[in-house]
């Protein structure tokens, strides 16, 4: 079990508990089925997660996120007075499982058949935020697996699709980390040139718009290694290397 070192922590008059602490180990864990079958993937850790909920009223109540919270009233439910506070994870597991089937077809965007775009000569770079507080990026990389599976392995989805993270950067691609940049230019090349992207320029910039470190993002699995020389905020510094599983 994943140790979160700020139980015992004083927030105010409060203290972190560990039940606190089980909240956020939840939700880095991602949902799971009554039975602990897989339902979706949870937030990386890092991601603010602050972002998606909050409190409100006083005395203080639970805030669940809005878009959510929307879907379960008006698709799902289909009751704009729905209290959110009735719902258990045996509920929560059965609107999961009737979202899929109602409206994966209509809404879904996991199709891994990208053959017809493949054919009419389509190049996508797709790129996600590692810290983003909205969308899991593991689903982005489950996606991408599923899409190397179906059109021919990875090499072969290669040739006409790349995926791109970014660490530390949220939904927004800001944060901490580097804010990747090129993306409609490097797709211009690859169409026009043949010239297919290894790596986006990652950038970070003060308050002032002003370029105070770069690193490179290499095309997925790929990360940035740092040579062992020179600074750290200069991309130059850093290679392509394939992680250890």
């Amino acid at each position: 079990m994943d140790t979160i070192p700020l139980v015992g922590t004083k927030v105010g008059e409060d203290t972190f508990t560990e039940a606190d602490a089980e909240v956020v180990r939840k939700i880095w864990e991602g949902s799971r089925g009554q039975d602990g079958s897989f339902l979706w993937h949870g937030l990386a850790r890092g991601t603010d997660l602050f972002a998606l909920a909050g409190t409100t009223g006083s005395p203080l109540t639970g805030r669940p996120f809005g878009i959510p919270l929307d879907w379960f009233k008006y698709f799902l439910v289909q009751d704009p007075k729905w209290d959110w506070t009735t719902m258990t994870p045996a509920v929560f597991e059965m609107l999961w499982k009737q979202s899929v089937e109602q409206w994966g077809t209509a809404f879904g965007a996991d199709d891994p058949n990208l053959t017809r775009f493949r054919d009419r000569g389509g190049r996508v770079i797709i790129y996600h935020g590692l810290a983003d507080q909205l969308i899991p990026a593991e689903g982005t990389i489950d996606y991408y697996k599923r899409v190397q599976q179906r059109m021919g392995g990875p090499e072969r989805t290669a040739q006409f699709a790349r995926l791109f993270l970014a660490p530390g950067v949220d939904h927004g691609f800001r944060g901490r980390g580097p804010t990747p940049t090129g993306q409609f230019e490097a797709v211009i090349r690859w169409v026009e040139e043949g010239k297919a992207p290894e790596m986006l320029l990652g950038e970070r910039r003060d308050a002032n718009n002003k370029v105070i470190g770069t690193r490179p993002l290499f095309r997925y699995p790929n990360v940035a290694k740092y040579k062992g020389r020179g600074s750290t905020d200069e991309a130059e510094n850093f290679v392509s290397d394939v992680p250890t599983p």
